[in-house]
Protein backbone atom coordinates (compact mmCIF):
# COMPACT_ATOMS: atom_id res chain seq x y z
CA UNK A 1 0.00 0.00 0.00
CA UNK A 2 2.60 2.54 0.81
CA UNK A 3 4.17 2.02 -2.52
CA UNK A 4 1.22 2.26 -4.16
CA UNK A 5 0.62 5.36 -2.42
CA UNK A 6 3.98 6.82 -3.46
CA UNK A 7 3.23 5.76 -7.12
CA UNK A 8 -0.25 7.56 -6.83
CA UNK A 9 2.22 11.01 -4.74
CA UNK A 10 4.80 10.80 -7.50
CA UNK A 11 2.37 10.88 -10.32
CA UNK A 12 0.02 13.64 -9.07
CA UNK A 13 3.08 15.67 -8.54
CA UNK A 14 4.61 14.88 -11.93
CA UNK A 15 1.15 16.29 -13.17
CA UNK A 16 0.66 19.30 -11.21
CA UNK A 17 4.20 20.38 -12.31
CA UNK A 18 3.52 19.58 -15.71
CA UNK A 19 0.54 21.67 -15.42
CA UNK A 20 2.39 24.60 -14.12
CA UNK A 21 5.20 24.69 -16.77
CA UNK A 22 2.09 24.29 -19.65
CA UNK A 23 0.60 27.59 -17.86
CA UNK A 24 4.24 29.36 -17.98
CA UNK A 25 5.27 28.19 -21.65
CA UNK A 26 5.10 31.53 -23.66
CA UNK A 27 5.66 29.35 -27.26
CA UNK A 28 2.30 27.31 -28.75
CA UNK A 29 2.75 25.43 -32.00
CA UNK A 30 -0.10 26.85 -34.18
CA UNK A 31 -1.56 29.95 -34.84
CA UNK A 32 -5.51 31.41 -34.95
CA UNK A 33 -7.07 30.94 -38.03
CA UNK A 34 -7.40 34.88 -38.99
CA UNK A 35 -3.14 35.02 -38.83
CA UNK A 36 -3.21 31.75 -41.38
CA UNK A 37 -5.60 32.98 -43.68
CA UNK A 38 -3.85 36.50 -44.03
CA UNK A 39 -0.62 34.62 -44.23
CA UNK A 40 -1.37 32.35 -47.09
CA UNK A 41 -3.13 35.56 -49.04
CA UNK A 42 0.53 36.89 -48.56
CA UNK A 43 2.69 34.13 -49.36
CA UNK A 44 0.49 31.60 -51.34
CA UNK A 45 2.81 29.25 -52.43
CA UNK A 46 5.00 29.30 -49.30
CA UNK A 47 6.08 26.14 -46.79
CA UNK A 48 5.75 26.94 -43.06
CA UNK A 49 8.29 25.29 -40.70
CA UNK A 50 7.02 26.65 -37.73
CA UNK A 51 4.86 29.05 -35.34
CA UNK A 52 5.58 30.16 -32.34
CA UNK A 53 2.57 32.09 -30.24
CA UNK A 54 3.76 34.61 -27.41
CA UNK A 55 1.90 35.85 -24.33
CA UNK A 56 2.19 39.45 -25.58
CA UNK A 57 0.52 38.55 -28.36
CA UNK A 58 3.24 37.80 -31.06
CA UNK A 59 3.28 35.66 -33.67
CA UNK A 60 6.38 34.44 -35.44
CA UNK A 61 6.02 32.48 -39.03
CA UNK A 62 8.88 31.29 -40.45
CA UNK A 63 8.70 29.85 -44.29
CA UNK A 64 10.17 28.98 -46.94
CA UNK A 65 9.35 30.78 -50.14
CA UNK A 66 8.63 29.69 -53.71
CA UNK A 67 12.06 30.91 -54.66
CA UNK A 68 13.58 28.16 -51.76
CA UNK A 69 14.34 31.08 -49.49
CA UNK A 70 14.24 31.21 -45.52
CA UNK A 71 11.60 33.84 -44.45
CA UNK A 72 10.02 35.48 -41.45
CA UNK A 73 6.38 36.89 -40.86
CA UNK A 74 5.42 38.84 -37.64
CA UNK A 75 1.79 39.41 -36.64
CA UNK A 76 1.35 41.39 -33.05
CA UNK A 77 -2.78 40.62 -31.56
CA UNK A 78 -3.74 38.97 -35.16
CA UNK A 79 -2.50 41.91 -37.06
CA UNK A 80 0.46 41.60 -39.34
CA UNK A 81 3.57 43.95 -38.93
CA UNK A 82 6.46 42.79 -41.07
CA UNK A 83 7.56 39.84 -43.22
CA UNK A 84 11.39 39.72 -43.82
CA UNK A 85 13.11 36.97 -46.81
CA UNK A 86 16.69 36.35 -46.39
CA UNK A 87 19.14 36.03 -49.82
CA UNK A 88 22.13 33.92 -50.06
CA UNK A 89 25.44 36.55 -49.64
CA UNK A 90 27.22 34.71 -52.69
CA UNK A 91 24.47 35.24 -55.58
CA UNK A 92 22.56 37.80 -54.17
CA UNK A 93 22.97 40.08 -56.91
CA UNK A 94 21.38 38.15 -59.40
CA UNK A 95 18.47 37.43 -57.15
CA UNK A 96 17.28 41.15 -55.89
CA UNK A 97 15.34 42.90 -58.02
CA UNK A 98 17.57 44.75 -60.93
CA UNK A 99 16.89 48.46 -59.63
CA UNK A 100 17.89 47.56 -56.59
CA UNK A 101 21.41 45.97 -57.66
CA UNK A 102 22.60 48.56 -60.57
CA UNK A 103 22.19 51.33 -57.10
CA UNK A 104 23.96 48.90 -55.31
CA UNK A 105 26.86 48.63 -57.38
CA UNK A 106 26.56 51.92 -57.93
CA UNK A 107 27.78 52.93 -54.21
CA UNK A 108 31.35 51.72 -55.17
CA UNK A 109 31.89 49.11 -52.42
CA UNK A 110 33.76 46.81 -53.10
CA UNK A 111 35.14 43.18 -51.79
CA UNK A 112 32.56 43.24 -49.28
CA UNK A 113 32.94 40.50 -46.70
CA UNK A 114 29.49 38.90 -45.91
CA UNK A 115 31.13 35.80 -43.63
CA UNK A 116 30.24 37.52 -40.58
CA UNK A 117 27.13 35.91 -38.27
CA UNK A 118 25.69 39.77 -37.87
CA UNK A 119 25.87 40.18 -42.02
CA UNK A 120 23.15 39.82 -44.24
CA UNK A 121 21.05 40.71 -47.41
CA UNK A 122 16.99 40.95 -46.58
CA UNK A 123 14.42 41.97 -48.47
CA UNK A 124 11.82 43.58 -46.00
CA UNK A 125 8.16 44.35 -46.43
CA UNK A 126 6.32 46.45 -43.18
CA UNK A 127 3.08 47.34 -42.44
CA UNK A 128 2.19 50.84 -43.03
CA UNK A 129 5.36 51.14 -45.73
CA UNK A 130 4.51 51.74 -49.06
CA UNK A 131 7.84 49.50 -50.68
CA UNK A 132 9.70 47.35 -49.95
CA UNK A 133 13.33 47.70 -49.24
CA UNK A 134 16.65 46.06 -49.26
CA UNK A 135 19.24 45.89 -46.60
CA UNK A 136 22.90 44.77 -46.76
CA UNK A 137 25.16 44.70 -43.44
CA UNK A 138 28.57 43.99 -44.36
CA UNK A 139 32.25 44.46 -43.96
CA UNK A 140 34.52 46.18 -46.87
CA UNK A 141 38.07 48.16 -46.75
CA UNK A 142 37.14 51.93 -46.59
CA UNK A 143 39.39 54.63 -47.02
CA UNK A 144 38.99 58.26 -45.06
CA UNK A 145 41.38 60.50 -46.53
CA UNK A 146 45.07 59.07 -45.35
CA UNK A 147 43.64 56.37 -42.76
CA UNK A 148 42.89 53.15 -44.49
CA UNK A 149 40.36 50.73 -42.49
CA UNK A 150 40.37 47.02 -43.88
CA UNK A 151 37.36 46.15 -42.51
CA UNK A 152 34.71 49.03 -41.79
CA UNK A 153 30.78 48.24 -41.42
CA UNK A 154 28.05 48.53 -44.15
CA UNK A 155 24.67 49.79 -43.83
CA UNK A 156 22.88 50.10 -47.01
CA UNK A 157 19.00 50.38 -47.58
CA UNK A 158 17.59 50.55 -50.91
CA UNK A 159 13.89 50.87 -52.02
CA UNK A 160 12.75 48.55 -54.26
CA UNK A 161 12.49 50.89 -56.71
CA UNK A 162 16.49 51.35 -56.26
CA UNK A 163 16.22 54.57 -54.67
CA UNK A 164 19.41 54.30 -52.24
CA UNK A 165 17.85 55.50 -48.72
CA UNK A 166 21.70 55.42 -47.00
CA UNK A 167 25.16 54.33 -47.16
CA UNK A 168 26.86 54.53 -44.14
CA UNK A 169 28.42 52.83 -41.18
CA UNK A 170 25.94 53.15 -38.20
CA UNK A 171 25.14 49.72 -37.36
CA UNK A 172 21.55 49.88 -37.37
CA UNK A 173 19.60 47.20 -35.89
CA UNK A 174 18.35 44.82 -37.71
CA UNK A 175 14.62 45.85 -39.31
CA UNK A 176 12.81 42.51 -37.50
CA UNK A 177 14.14 43.22 -34.58
CA UNK A 178 11.79 46.60 -34.47
CA UNK A 179 8.53 45.09 -35.81
CA UNK A 180 6.23 47.82 -35.08
CA UNK A 181 6.68 51.22 -36.14
CA UNK A 182 2.80 52.40 -35.77
CA UNK A 183 3.58 54.96 -34.05
CA UNK A 184 6.32 56.81 -35.65
CA UNK A 185 4.67 56.01 -38.99
CA UNK A 186 1.60 57.63 -37.93
CA UNK A 187 3.74 60.40 -36.74
CA UNK A 188 4.83 61.32 -40.01
CA UNK A 189 1.43 60.67 -41.50
CA UNK A 190 0.26 63.23 -38.78
CA UNK A 191 3.01 65.92 -39.83
CA UNK A 192 3.66 65.26 -43.76
CA UNK A 193 0.51 63.87 -45.33
CA UNK A 194 0.15 61.19 -47.52
CA UNK A 195 3.96 61.33 -48.65
CA UNK A 196 5.62 57.94 -49.69
CA UNK A 197 7.55 56.68 -46.96
CA UNK A 198 10.42 54.90 -48.77
CA UNK A 199 11.93 52.73 -46.01
CA UNK A 200 12.47 52.56 -42.67
CA UNK A 201 15.37 51.75 -40.30
CA UNK A 202 16.74 51.68 -36.30
CA UNK A 203 19.55 53.75 -35.50
CA UNK A 204 20.81 53.09 -31.62
CA UNK A 205 16.89 53.28 -31.09
CA UNK A 206 15.52 56.17 -33.15
CA UNK A 207 13.14 55.47 -35.56
CA UNK A 208 14.39 56.68 -38.90
CA UNK A 209 12.01 56.75 -41.88
CA UNK A 210 12.51 58.23 -45.14
CA UNK A 211 10.34 60.02 -47.12
CA UNK A 212 10.01 61.51 -50.72
CA UNK A 213 8.65 65.22 -49.69
CA UNK A 214 8.19 67.12 -53.32
CA UNK A 215 10.42 64.92 -54.75
CA UNK A 216 12.87 65.11 -52.19
CA UNK A 217 14.42 62.22 -50.17
CA UNK A 218 14.15 63.59 -46.98
CA UNK A 219 15.31 61.61 -43.36
CA UNK A 220 13.04 62.01 -40.26
CA UNK A 221 14.30 60.86 -37.17
CA UNK A 222 11.94 60.06 -34.22
CA UNK A 223 13.20 59.42 -30.92
CA UNK A 224 11.66 57.92 -27.72
CA UNK A 225 12.48 59.72 -24.35
CA UNK A 226 9.73 57.70 -22.10
CA UNK A 227 6.91 59.56 -23.76
CA UNK A 228 6.44 57.06 -27.04
CA UNK A 229 8.15 58.03 -30.47
CA UNK A 230 8.03 61.62 -31.24
CA UNK A 231 9.63 63.37 -33.66
CA UNK A 232 12.86 64.98 -33.56
CA UNK A 233 13.96 65.80 -36.58
CA UNK A 234 13.69 66.20 -40.47
CA UNK A 235 16.46 66.47 -43.09
CA UNK A 236 18.00 66.08 -46.48
CA UNK A 237 21.28 66.80 -47.67
CA UNK A 238 22.26 70.08 -49.98
CA UNK A 239 24.94 70.84 -52.95
CA UNK A 240 28.21 71.88 -50.68
CA UNK A 241 28.46 74.38 -52.95
CA UNK A 242 25.05 75.99 -52.25
CA UNK A 243 25.46 79.66 -51.82
CA UNK A 244 24.55 80.27 -48.20
CA UNK A 245 23.52 83.59 -46.47
CA UNK A 246 25.56 85.90 -44.85
CA UNK A 247 24.65 84.17 -41.12
CA UNK A 248 25.70 80.93 -41.97
CA UNK A 249 28.84 82.23 -43.34
CA UNK A 250 29.76 83.89 -40.41
CA UNK A 251 29.18 80.86 -38.48
CA UNK A 252 30.52 78.58 -40.88
CA UNK A 253 33.93 81.18 -41.05
CA UNK A 254 33.75 81.06 -37.10
CA UNK A 255 34.11 77.49 -36.82
CA UNK A 256 36.87 77.22 -39.30
CA UNK A 257 38.90 79.90 -37.59
CA UNK A 258 38.93 77.71 -34.62
CA UNK A 259 39.07 74.33 -35.98
CA UNK A 260 41.80 75.11 -38.71
CA UNK A 261 42.37 71.34 -39.22
CA UNK A 262 38.65 70.51 -40.46
CA UNK A 263 37.77 71.14 -43.74
CA UNK A 264 34.15 71.69 -45.06
CA UNK A 265 32.41 68.27 -45.74
CA UNK A 266 28.76 68.14 -46.25
CA UNK A 267 26.10 70.62 -45.93
CA UNK A 268 22.06 69.71 -45.03
CA UNK A 269 19.26 71.40 -44.54
CA UNK A 270 17.34 70.53 -41.36
CA UNK A 271 14.34 71.38 -39.69
CA UNK A 272 13.39 70.49 -36.21
CA UNK A 273 10.74 71.87 -33.70
CA UNK A 274 13.62 74.51 -32.53
CA UNK A 275 13.52 76.00 -36.36
CA UNK A 276 14.88 75.63 -39.37
CA UNK A 277 18.64 75.07 -39.94
CA UNK A 278 21.54 74.54 -42.30
CA UNK A 279 23.59 72.08 -41.08
CA UNK A 280 27.46 72.59 -41.82
CA UNK A 281 29.45 69.16 -41.24
CA UNK A 282 33.68 69.63 -40.94
CA UNK A 283 35.90 66.62 -41.00
CA UNK A 284 35.68 63.57 -42.97
CA UNK A 285 33.08 60.59 -43.56
CA UNK A 286 34.00 59.19 -40.35
CA UNK A 287 35.11 61.88 -38.20
CA UNK A 288 33.08 64.67 -37.88
CA UNK A 289 31.05 67.36 -36.26
CA UNK A 290 28.15 68.93 -37.56
CA UNK A 291 27.00 73.01 -36.22
CA UNK A 292 23.50 74.11 -36.86
CA UNK A 293 23.50 77.51 -38.36
CA UNK A 294 19.60 79.10 -38.37
CA UNK A 295 18.27 79.63 -41.09
CA UNK A 296 16.72 83.83 -40.90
Amino acid sequence: MKQFAFIVLFAFTALFTFSCERKTLDVQPTADEHVLYDFKTRFPAAKIIDISNQLNGKTDIHFTDADGFNGTAIYLDGIWMISEKDFNSDDFLYAIPREVAKTYIGTGIKNEDYNSKNSYVIEVSRNGLDKKQYEFCCFAPFADGSKKIDNLLYDIVIDEDGTLLTCSHNSFNRSIWWYDMRTSINCVRNKYGNVHILGAVNDSGDNVLFIRDNDIVKTVVLQDRGFGFRWKETRFPLNKNTVLPKSALADKELYESAHPGQEFYALSFIDCPDGLFYGLTFGTELNNSTIYSKVE
